[in-house]
């Protein structure tokens, strides 16, 4: 998004290369990595950037998951999360630091992650027929969001391709936020400070704010897979299940697993067990896209 006042920078030109296209590093098992990528720039604001952890082996294009890291909206780092093992896996991930409730408001964090995936649609090495988002607790709400919304706030200027949209294919959401009015109802335990935090990050808009109410024509919808443990005290499982049966009333294609003793962000959810399913999951959605892994 451009300023009346001054036109977008020419980046290419005036960056040396290197900056804007990091060398590759060796961070990960089985992975060729690129950090801190710009990959959108707002006017007024820093650039936003990703980390991409290519397959070391394989052909591209490369399949990919679009990673949107938890933190309750306040904090967090691209770094974080059980997707460590995908491009071991033959799986690439984008990994995307979207700007937090310090910074902006819901719905702008949506169009961060749906930036990245236009990004990632029109990378060289990246499979835009094979897309997927995968989110942790508040990077759930915001994969989930934008998997099913076409906008809900101005979009970015991308840095560095040109290339549209691409479908996304599969959502992964792990123990997300869904529905934020319900939250209290659905969690045992004390969420008073989750409440205002939710509180902050939603703070002046007029949008609905559960996931389901931006559903648009459920033919185009992704498939969808929910993990959540029963013993979450910070967001309880009833805001996945509720937003899974709301999908599969529409007719789309949603599975909810619940993780015995899994809490918010457990160990049990890097497991090769549950990172295997997700696997699974995403291989089977991107060769039939309406299809569900059993």
């Amino acid at each position: 998004m451009s300023h009346p006042l001054m036109p977008p920078l020419d980046y290419d030109r005036l960056v040396p290369p290197g900056f804007l296209r990091p060398p590759a590093v060796s961070v990960l098992p089985g992975a060729v990595s690129y950090l801190q990528v710009p990959f959108a720039e707002y006017h007024g604001w820093r650039p936003l950037r990703l980390d991409l952890h290519l397959p070391a082996t394989g052909a591209a294009p490369h399949p990919v998951v679009v990673y949107a890291h938890g933190g309750s909206f306040l904090t967090g780092l691209p770094s974080m999360g059980p997707w460590t093992t995908l491009p071991s896996r033959g799986i690439a991930v984008a990994s995307v630091g979207y700007r937090l409730s310090g910074e902006a408001k819901f719905p702008a964090p949506v169009e961060d992650v749906r930036a990245a995936v236009a990004w990632v649609s029109a990378h060289a090495a990246l499979d835009r027929d094979r897309i997927a988002l995968w989110g942790s607790s508040a990077g759930g709400y915001l994969a989930a969001l934008a998997a099913v919304t076409e906008s809900l706030a101005p979009a970015p200027r991308l840095l560095g391709s040109r290339g549209g949209l691409a479908r996304v294919r599969a959502v992964v959401a792990h123990y997300p936020v869904t529905t934020p009015e319900t939250l209290r109802a659905d969690t045992p335990a004390e969420t008073f400070a989750l409440e205002q935090l939710l509180a902050e990050f939603f703070a002046g808009t007029d949008l609905p704010t559960a996931v389901a109410e931006h559903l648009g024509d459920p033919a185009t919808a992704p498939p969808f897979l929910f993990v959540h443990g029963d013993a979450d005290r910070r967001v309880g499982a009833g805001q996945s299940r509720r937003l899974h049966e709301r999908l599969t009333a529409a007719g789309v294609p949603s599975r909810f697993v619940l993780v015995p003793g899994g809490d918010h962000g457990s160990p049990h959810f890097e497991s090769a067990e549950r990172v295997g399913e997700v696997e699974r999951f995403l291989r089977q959605s991107w060769t039939t896209p309406k299809e569900v892994a059993p």
